[in-house]
């Protein structure tokens, strides 16, 4: 049985949301006001919040940017159930702050509890995911005993400051020193190394239309893609600006260039309109197919073993970011390689 709280500091509009959801089987839990529903939801860890935009001591847009900056609640779902923002401004303000819907008091009691189960199903969905990723990650003992290694040496770390919570990835800060490494090895051992970056396009503009969640899962489901087409030698990052880092030991310029394309090839057919977590939105079909408006932009920059004790790792990031800038400048869907003679 699902468990919702509900925030409003109306009080008969407290009992009508326990009312109903309750006879749709949810649990509910009751906050009179903002800081009650951070409080509860900390304390509770229920599986949806429903949140009144409007409220004495702190409101739900203040308490979901609250909520979503926690590590115990950010991976709520949260819904805003006002009759005061009623502004397509406000809307667009509570998804940006994470929110995974806006709807409009008075309701539907029906249409409102069956928002409420699709966006609990998207959450379920994203949830296999994501373990689904931790799982392909957890078969590359590499990763593992890098990882242990590390902490080992910096025993006051956290192990989550190597790894992206979204995807199960390397962290770019893990990123950065992974090409150090990666670079050093190459250069002890004389053997090339390549470098692809991937700019994601229009996440921004898919948290607008559909919620923090499903931007996240999206990103999630790219992630899966990569974990199932590179190498176990290949090290895989992610980082907030919605780039994927992708280091490609021992790998020429030709080879280079051939991974980044069918890394191209296989995010940009990774199909979203007809996912079984559309089924979740409440959206015209117009809407849905827009999904898939999605594109990529890569850039590759190879070090030659011949020239390797001339350039150093963060060269070799210059110069893949340069590659990304000019496949941007190119347009959606481009992969473009650095040349020596490009200028820096």
């Amino acid at each position: 049985m699902p468990t919702i709280l509900v925030a409003d500091d109306n009080e008969e509009m407290l009992e009508t949301l326990e009312r109903i959801f309750s006879f749709y089987k949810f649990d509910v839990i009751k906050a009179r006001n903002g800081s009650e529903s951070v409080a509860y939801a900390e304390k509770h860890h229920p599986d949806l919040i429903l949140l009144d935009a409007m409220m004495p001591e702190m409101d739900g847009f203040e308490a979901c940017k609250i909520l979503k900056s926690r590590s115990a609640t950010k991976n709520i779902p949260i819904v805003f159930l006002t009759a005061n923002y009623t502004h397509p401004d406000d809307r667009v303000t509570g998804l940006e702050l994470g929110a995974d819907d806006f709807m409009l008091k008075p309701f539907n009691s029906k249409e409102l509890v069956a928002r409420c189960k699709s966006i609990l199903k998207r959450s379920e969905i994203m949830n296999l995911l994501k373990t689904e990723n931790t799982q392909l990650s957890d078969k590359n003992k590499k990763i593992q005993n890098e990882l242990k290694d590390l902490l080992d040496q910096a025993k006051t770390m956290d192990a989550n400051a190597f790894i992206d919570p979204l995807t199960g990835l390397y962290s770019y800060t893990f990123f950065e020193r992974r090409l150090k490494e990666e670079y050093r090895r190459a250069l002890r051992h004389g053997k090339d190394i390549s470098l692809v970056i991937v700019q994601i396009n229009k996440v921004e503009w898919v948290n607008e239309m559909f919620g923090q969640q499903f931007s996240n899962y999206i990103v999630m489901k790219l992630a899966n893609s990569l974990l199932n087409k590179t190498r176990e030698s290949d090290v895989l990052a992610f980082s907030p600006g919605n780039r994927f880092y992708i280091i490609l030991p021992e790998t020429d310029e030709q080879g280079a260039f051939l991974k980044a394309e069918r890394i191209r090839v296989t995010l940009d057919s990774v199909e979203f309109a007809g996912d079984e977590v559309l089924n979740t939105l409440v959206l015209p079909k117009n809407k849905i197919s827009e999904i898939n408006k999605i594109s990529f932009n890569l850039g590759v920059a190879t070090q030659l073993k011949e020239t390797i004790e001339e350039m150093t790792d963060k060269k070799l990031l210059k110069h893949a970011e340069y590659a990304l800038h000019e496949s941007i400048i190119a347009g959606e869907n481009k992969t473009m390689v650095y040349e020596a003679e490009q200028s820096e």
